[in-house]
Order: structure tokens, then sequence, then C-alpha cells
């Protein structure tokens, strides 16, 4: 059955489509701050009439991004100003003291100094690696908790480990401690039925960063919280790309090899982990933390151990004035003269990114990157593979492991910087989620970072240029169509 419609019907629905999707494209344009996923969105409402601009509507815009963004940025500036008024800060007094140590990544400290009011510190910092390290040196520090314990995890399941963090934080409430923990809605929505209702009626405080009402509608939540981090009493502190499940620790049988990196921090860096977690939680619930002497207590520099390093806290996300995360990698690529390996599980770059990996390696920086060969993510995967051609060409080296996952975030650079935390490589990470890591400036560090990647360079299969672009048409056009997909995403 055709339905016909009068002139006067037609030019007034074609008319008001027009309209619509004039606003549509106007609010894409004024809305989306990825010039990717501005392109791909105007692609999608013009190739596909109607469904394109239902798309967009329904997943392409973040609902509570005004808000959100709103709340937590005025909560970071009032932070931060009354975190300068009470923390020493001797950022410039340690540059000058440190100065070899430091060399020329010099440039990064006051970078990181500038843009996010980030200290540096002389700090004690141990490398877990994978879960059979980090979970038992997590449990043994919280059993020393005697104020508080503050966590905030992307991913928390309900299992052997995220059962047994949970048990020992409901045995310390009952001793005194003070227990805050946030945690992503999405992501750790499993254990809101348990894990969370039973740490609730057992008296700790736990909240949502960011709550969803319905769980089917979550890709309309684009800010999403991917920190994983622990603060105790104020003086230790753990941080990585480790969440709280079984899956990362192969000491229990789950199938998979799960290779990935965690960092313990004891000093004064402990406090920007706490600043930072502070902003989200005065963010996402009504009970505000101040900066007080309790949370915040000031440390010694009397009988520094030799054996520290020094630490700057980098953190990110949209209640940020800046691309915190992607403006510090940018920075290190560049200012890398010898030594540049990366260990990054989605590798999405912008061109500024790419452009600096690629003139570090042209320049003679030894660049050598570090993936899964089997990502858990089809799309992702396809999509790093499309920027593969230049980089190889550029004499970029590209390993892919092949033992299991590997979903460590690291990097290490001229055998003297080292970065350990949960940022991804790819947009999410730089203008989305929220994120954090630590840089280390050290031999020390730099040296046991640098083992464990050449460690895991014995599971890794190396790409060649030649093989590479010898591919089919095929191969390469379904790089070049993820790559599109994953600017919705």
């Amino acid at each position: 059955m055709s339905i016909t419609l009068s002139p006067v019907v037609y030019y007034t629905l074609l008319g008001l489509y027009v309209l619509i999707l004039g606003v549509t494209i106007v609010r894409i344009l004024l809305d989306t701050h990825s010039s990717a996923k501005t392109l791909a969105y105007i692609l999608l409402v013009f190739v596909v009439p109607f469904f394109g601009i239902i798309f967009y509507y329904a997943f392409g815009i973040n609902y509570r991004h005004r808000t959100m963004t709103q709340k937590t940025g005025d909560e970071y500036k009032r932070i931060v100003k009354e975190f300068k008024g009470n923390i020493p800060d001797e950022t410039e007094k340690l540059l000058h003291e440190n100065a070899s140590e430091i060399a020329h990544f010099s440039e990064l400290v006051k970078f990181l100094h500038e843009i996010g009011d980030e200290n540096l510190s002389r700090n004690e910092d141990k490398l877990l690696i994978n879960g059979e390290e980090k979970f038992p040196e997590v449990l043994k520090t919280l059993k020393t908790a005697k104020s508080f314990i503050h966590m905030e995890y992307y991913d928390w399941e309900n299992d052997t480990r995220g059962n047994q963090i949970k048990d020992l934080l409901l045995l310390k409430i009952k001793k005194g401690v003070q227990v805050r923990v946030m945690y992503d809605d999405y992501a750790s929505r499993k254990i809101k039925p348990n894990i969370v209702k039973q740490l609730r009626d057992g008296g700790a405080e736990i909240y949502p960063v960011i709550k969803i009402k319905f769980n089917h509608f979550a890709n309309r939540i684009n800010h999403r919280d991917h920190r994983k981090v622990i603060v105790i009493d104020g003086h230790t502190g753990f941080v990585g790309g480790l969440n709280i499940s079984d899956r990362y620790d192969n000491s229990i049988d789950t199938g998979l090899w799960w290779r990935d990196t965690h960092l313990k921090i004891i000093g004064p860096a402990v406090l920007n982990l706490q600043r930072h977690f502070v902003v989200n939680w005065n963010a996402c619930q009504p009970n505000r933390l101040e900066v007080t002497k309790e949370l915040f207590p000031q440390f010694k520099r009397d009988n520094v151990d030799k054996d520290t390093e020094l630490n700057q806290i980098v953190a990110g996300g949209p209640n940020y004035p800046m691309s915190n995360i992607m403006l510090t990698y940018f920075k290190i690529f560049t200012l890398a003269r010898k030594k540049l390996y990366i260990t990054n599980p989605y590798f999405i770059p912008n061109d500024s990114i790419l452009d600096a990996l690629k003139q570090a390696a042209i320049t003679g920086v030894d660049v050598r990157l570090l993936m899964p060969k089997t990502s858990d993510s089809a799309i992702v995967g396809a999509a790093s593979k499309f920027y593969f051609s230049e980089l190889l060409q550029a004499g970029v080296k590209i390993y892919m492991y092949r033992k299991g996952f590997v979903h460590a975030k690291t990097l290490v650079a001229d055998e003297q910087l080292s970065v350990v935390g949960t940022a991804n490589m790819d947009i999410r990470s730089f203008d989305l989620n929220f994120e954090i890591f630590s840089t280390i400036h050290g031999k020390n560090m730099a040296k046991q970072l640098e083992k464990a990647f050449m460690d895991d360079l014995k599971e890794c299969d190396e790409l060649k240029y030649e093989d590479w672009v010898s591919q089919g048409v095929i191969k390469k056009l379904s790089y070049a169509v993820a790559r599109l997909i994953s600017s919705f995403l």
C-alpha cells in the first residue's frame, strides 16, 4: 500500500527534515570536540537519512556532559586552590637538586607543574607485575590502615579477589577505619546488588562516579571513570592498569594469561592521588571532603632513602582544562633522545601522537610499540592496525603480544623516565575518561620497567613493513572502516 502526499505536505515534511538536519549538524560541530568523531557523525547523518540523526541523538550526545563537567570542573579549581595553599610545593627545589637525575626531562616536570599543578616529590616506588604481585601487596597494605582507605575503580568483580578486598574493608570498618569507595557504574554493574550493598550496609561510603539509570543505554554516558586508585592514610597509594578481578591474577585459572602492571607509591605523591580522588568524590555525592591535615598529612624530607625516586602524578578527564593525558604523552615522545618503549592495549592515536612517534623514530630514537595480538575489542584491534603502515615506514618497531592479553599501560624512555597508569592511547582516554598515571624519574624504576618490556618481547611477533603493506585490499579496507567506526565508541 503506497501513501501519496500532497505537494504541500511533502514540501512541509522536507523543510522540517532539512531544518532538523541543519540543527543536528550545528550541534555536532559545537558539541563534538574530536575532529574524527565530528566528521564521522556528519557523514552518518548525510549518508543514512533519518537513522543517522536518530543515532546521533540517541548515542552521540552525553546529556549529562554539561552538568557533570561544570560540577567537577568547579570542584577541581576549588581543591587545587586549597591544595596549593596547604601543601608545600618543592618542585623547583627538587628540580635544582636533581638536575642530573631528571636530565632533559626537566621540561616535562615544568610542563606538568604548569598545566596540572602537579608537584614533583621524592617517593618510594614498587613495581608490581600482574595480579599475582598486586593483590597480595594490596591486601597486605590495606591491613595496615589506621585512619582511612580511599578507592576509585573502573571494574570491580564479584569473584575471589573482589570479595577478599570487600571482606577486608568490612573488617577495617569495624576497627574504626573510614572507607570511601567510588566505582564506574557501568563497568562495575555486576557488584551493585552484592558487594556495593554489603559495603554500604557495613558502614562504607560507596558511590558511582557517574550514575547510570539504564544500563542498556550506557553508551550515552561517554565519560567513564577508568581509574584504578587506592589511597591509604594519605601516605601509601596504588595506581596502574589492574582492576579488581580474578582474570588479572594468573595464579587463578581463568583460561587466559593476563599481562598487566601496577605501582605502589609511599610518599608525598600520594597526596596528589588523593587530590584527584577528592575532586571526583565531592562531585558525585553530597558529603564533601576538604584539604585537611588528616586527609593530607605532610611529609618530612629528613633521612630520605637513597633508593627513592621522583614522581609526578598526571590526571585527566572532562573536568580538566586541557587534555593532560594526551599532552603528557606528546611531550615525552618529543623529548625522548635514545629509547621509547611503549606498552598499550588500545592504540588509536590522534594526529599529534602519531606525528610525535614518527618524528622520534625518524630522528633515530629506538621507538618500540607493544600491543596485544588479539584485542578484546575486534573493532579497536582492527582500527589500531590502520596506523601501522606509516609507523613502520617511519621506523617504529611494532610487536604483537601472543601469550595472552597485554593490558598494561606503561612507558619507559631513555633509561630514566617511566610511566605506569590507567591511560590508553586513544580518543577516549585523551578526552572522555577519567584517567591517571604516575611519571617516575630514576634509573632504578626505568631499569625494572625496561626489563619487563624485554621479557614481554620474548612472547611477541614483530611486524615487518614489507609484509604489512603487502596485505590484500580487503584487510586494509577493514582497518579503515574499523577506524571510522571507532570514532563512535
